[in-house]
């Protein structure tokens, strides 16, 4: 079976025009992805930073993320309590990581968040790291030069590989990466983005689930459609996702100096 679709000019139009205008207003969180992951000298992230990457993954799962969030809060702490040098002094990283998220306000999941806090630190403390790093290195090569649909190939892979982390999946493992200011053109979706998506795409009733994204075929596949939609439209993934998120967070705005 072949599944065949096109853009109309509108729908085209509403990608292109979203971005614009978001980067035209000034809003923080899509200046930041523009010069973070497009413009900018690419990032130099060392093992801290890759580390709380990993932890905002863990945190904004099923989780509300804005600018004013208890994650947001929770996140800008510091020191950090869960940081890579902290949890390396715990003596037992798992129960420190349970008491510390119980006690900050807001954190859901906290049972799951210390579990994998602590297992994806052992992965890494034993061995993990040297993966994580050429990863990382490949991307930063990529990130070097000018935008190039071609490193989209890298970029799913290295998705793929942190999908290896608990509690990650397909979301998740491509945000650590863009978070980074490494990628482009992979998308991180969730519900805001479906929600957009329906709103301004003639879509077939039923194709957009929230349910499917969990998915790795099925979010590739939504990806690739998206792709399609953002080459015709001229821009890149990692702008549209964020003037979407940008545009459920209109009443604040981020202050912080690293934006999630």
């Amino acid at each position: 079976m072949r599944l065949a679709y096109s853009f109309e000019a509108d729908e085209i139009d509403a990608v292109k025009r979203i971005v614009e205008d978001k980067l035209a207003s000034g809003r923080r969180f899509v200046q930041y992805r523009f010069q973070h992951n497009v413009e900018g000298t690419a990032p130099q992230n060392d093992d801290e930073a890759l580390w709380t990457a990993h932890m905002m993954c863990l945190l904004t799962t099923q989780q509300r993320s804005g600018p004013d969030s208890a994650i947001n809060v929770f996140l800008e702490r510091d020191p950090f309590p869960l940081s890579l040098e902290a949890c390396r002094n715990y003596a037992s990283l798992q129960d420190s990581a349970l008491h510390i998220l119980t006690e900050a306000q807001g954190i859901r999941r906290t049972n799951k968040i210390a579990k994998a806090v602590y297992r994806n630190w052992a992965m890494l403390e034993q061995g993990e790291w040297r993966n994580l790093h050429e990863w990382r290195d490949i991307l930063m090569a990529q990130r070097a030069e000018l935008p190039n649909p071609t490193h989209r190939s890298a970029e799913e892979s290295a998705a793929d590989y942190m999908n290896r982390f608990l509690e990650f999946g397909p979301k998740q493992s491509r945000n650590f990466w863009q978070s980074l200011g490494l990628t482009r053109y992979t998308f991180v979706l969730d519900s805001r983005i479906l929600r957009w998506l329906r709103k301004h795409l003639r879509i077939e009733v039923g194709l957009l689930t929230v349910q499917g994204l969990g998915d790795s075929d099925y979010y590739r596949f939504i990806s690739d459609i998206l792709l399609d939609l953002c080459n015709q439209a001229d821009v890149l993934p990692c702008m549209l996702d964020a003037a979407v998120f940008d545009s459920f967070d209109e009443d604040a705005e981020w202050t912080a100096d690293v934006i999630w």
